[in-house]
């Protein structure tokens, strides 16, 4: 659950930055440290796959040709850049910190999604393009046979 320190609010948030492996963080929950971790402006979407996590990305991100992180099959994008994730909760409106559950689930769906080593977003695009939607189709297909 979020703390309060000195009344400032701090939360646990899951960090994915390119070519490395998700980490936990806390951070301040505040407009500065938001952007600080994606180095700029932020943009907020809905975490596909993972109920109740928002990811945060940097709005500017492909504009400055930061590298790719891992592809959103679901808003056919990818995302590039450190990015984020943390807990939000609907009723209030709210950041909340990440569950061990969600970051698993994060996990997971950045592990299927992640740009294969060798590959450039920019340089590559309409292979990984491809890739990704082969990949998408072969994870759809293993959900509904888990669901039988």
């Amino acid at each position: 659950m979020s703390k309060e320190n000195n009344e400032k609010k701090v939360l646990k948030i899951l960090v994915k930055e390119p070519d490395k492996e998700p980490y936990v963080k806390e951070i301040e929950h505040s407009l500065e440290a938001m952007q600080e971790i994606v180095g700029g402006f932020i943009e907020c979407v809905e975490m596909p796959g993972v109920k109740g996590v928002d990811l945060y990305v940097n709005e500017e991100g492909k504009l400055d040709r930061l590298k790719g992180n891992f592809w959103l099959p679901e808003y056919q994008d990818c995302v590039v850049g450190t990015c984020y994730m943390v807990g939000y909760e609907p009723e209030e409106g709210e950041s909340i910190d990440i569950t061990d559950r969600q970051i698993k689930e994060c996990e997971k769906y950045i592990k299927a999604y992640e740009i294969p080593k060798g590959l450039d977003l920019y340089n590559d695009f309409y292979i990984l393009e491809a890739y990704m939607k082969n990949q998408f189709k072969k994870m759809q297909k293993k959900a509904k046979m888990l669901m039988f």
